[in-house]
């Protein structure tokens, strides 16, 4: 019993503290840049990051530690126009989630997998009798020779299905520093 209470405050938790994260973005452009220094030391310093804030309107993903920002970058989506709810619709999810696996043998150079869909996301898609669909990524650039011709020509325009894209270096740096389990809060337009 006191597990399942645990869990139910962590999530409504999560889903406060997403909500504030979305709040909290509006403040961004006030925000100073982040030094490359700064973030190296972070980078090396066995720290990892504890929660992802991807803004769709800034077109960023952002690393925190606590409540202070480590490093953001430039992001790539699919459709971003409103949120996920069924399988094929190319569009980028909205919510809380966190991620799940991580992946160094991806098609993509290196995935970070998020957990969508939630059981919002599944409710959602049942009322309608469809798949909400699955397999949203954190992710670099494509392995394959044809398709990542494509994408450095138009990265940072929208190119995934779904998924949210950085750079190859930047996926590199992210996935060193974020560990499974971290929340993941995705903002709307």
């Amino acid at each position: 019993m006191k597990y399942i209470l645990a869990v139910l405050f962590l999530v409504s938790s999560a889903k406060v503290f997403a909500a504030d994260l979305c709040d909290y973005e509006k403040q961004f452009d006030s925000l100073p840049e982040i030094s490359e220094e700064t973030f190296k030391a972070f980078l090396y310093s066995g720290q990892n990051v504890d929660q992802i804030l991807i803004s769709k309107k800034k077109r960023h993903i952002y690393l925190f530690s606590g409540k202070n920002v480590v490093k953001s970058f430039v992001t790539a989506f699919g459709d971003p126009n409103g949120p996920k709810h069924f399988d094929g619709d190319m569009k980028t999810p909205e919510g809380v989630y966190y991620i799940d696996s991580k992946n160094p043998r991806s098609a993509f150079h290196l995935s970070l997998h998020i957990s969508y869909p939630n059981a919002a996301d599944i409710a959602y898609a049942k009322k309608f009798g469809k798949s909400p669909g699955g397999d949203i990524m954190i992710h670099g650039f494509p392995k394959d020779p044809f398709a990542r011709g494509f994408v450095e020509q138009a990265h940072p325009l929208d190119w995934t299905r779904g998924c949210v894209a950085v750079t190859d270096p930047e996926i590199e740096q992210i996935y060193a520093i974020v560990p499974k389990q971290t929340p993941v809060t995705i903002c709307p337009l």
